[in-house]
């Protein structure tokens, strides 16, 4: 069966109007091998797409964008090989310009964490919530966000609307690690700012200090473009801790359900969330994910 067209990355990325700063960052980005080579692990919660690194390359230089946070995809649960070979792979210049973060449960080996953290690893995801299918009891995660503080990396909080409320005393347990809520916490766009999920991630980003990854705005709204209802959100996220907002396009775009956008477009959506305030921009692609990856100046 011939693939659904809207859940096919778009090949022929065009560059953002206007262009990014210098050095601006993608911060989070998906990518994918050979299944022969990598194959996804048994029920994974998607099939990988093709969608190689080499491939997100392009679209980077596409968009202008300088620097890109690989971010380790459900599919290999715990499996980094893609993600060791590929970052092994970079010349030391390139390698200046990557950062990754991974995917860490109690199989992940002590060894392995340190080879992660050679090639550029600083950061591990935590998948929560029914949505993405995952066996994760609370204990195996505090006893794994311990071992990602040790090593000085920070922690990627993937969740949704749905479970923010339901998890808030166990996401409040979570203390003496930076914490970054994925994709605006995928709340539900049509209930607006005053739904208690929204209450709760302003109330901690600004009074807790996490960060906010602005991205998958396009995919929570209910517009096919414009993504006009996503707008608010962006806004409400940047007033709270301007300082502490990072973007990402998350390519390839899996599980896509509706019009495929053009990659530009995702750029051009966080414009809106900043009012196009260069210096807002500076901070939310260049400055702010710097100081998070350990990018150089």
């Amino acid at each position: 069966m011939a693939p659904d067209v809207k859940s096919t990355w778009i090949r022929e990325t065009r560059a953002p109007n206007p262009l990014p700063p210098r050095k601006s960052t993608d911060c989070q980005f998906h990518i994918y091998g050979d299944p022969a080579k990598y194959p996804p692990k048994k029920d994974a919660y998607y099939q990988p797409p093709d969608a190689t690194f080499e491939h997100m390359r392009g679209v980077l230089k596409a968009l202008h964008f300088e620097r890109g946070v690989i971010v380790h995809p459900m599919p290999y649960d715990t499996d980094h090989s893609l993600l060791i070979d590929t970052l092994a792979s970079l010349y030391p210049l390139d390698r200046q310009n990557f950062r990754a973060t991974c995917i860490v449960k109690d199989n992940v080996s002590d060894a392995t964490l340190a080879r992660l953290n050679s090639l550029g690893v600083c950061g591990a995801r935590f998948n929560i919530g029914r949505r993405y299918q995952e066996n994760n009891p609370r204990d195996a995660i505090q006893r794994n966000i311990a071992r990602v503080r040790e090593i000085g990396w920070h922690m990627r909080l993937h969740i949704t609307g749905d479970d923010i409320i339901p998890d808030s005393a166990f996401l409040k347990s979570i203390r003496n690690i930076t914490v970054v809520v994925d994709h605006m916490g995928h709340l539900h766009l049509e209930k607006g700012l005053d739904q208690p999920a929204c209450r709760f991630l302003v109330d901690m980003i600004r009074h807790e200090g996490w960060w906010m990854m602005l991205s998958n705005g396009n995919r929570d709204s209910h517009m096919e473009s414009g993504y006009d209802d996503a707008v608010p959100f962006g806004k409400a996220y940047i007033e709270a801790a301007p300082d502490r907002m990072i973007w990402g396009s998350d390519w390839p775009h899996v599980n896509w359900q509706k019009r495929m956008m053009n990659d530009a477009e995702t750029v051009e959506l966080l414009y809106r969330y900043a009012d196009s305030d260069p210096a807002l921009l500076t901070k939310i692609l260049v400055t702010n994910p710097a100081r998070l990856h350990h990018f150089p100046d």
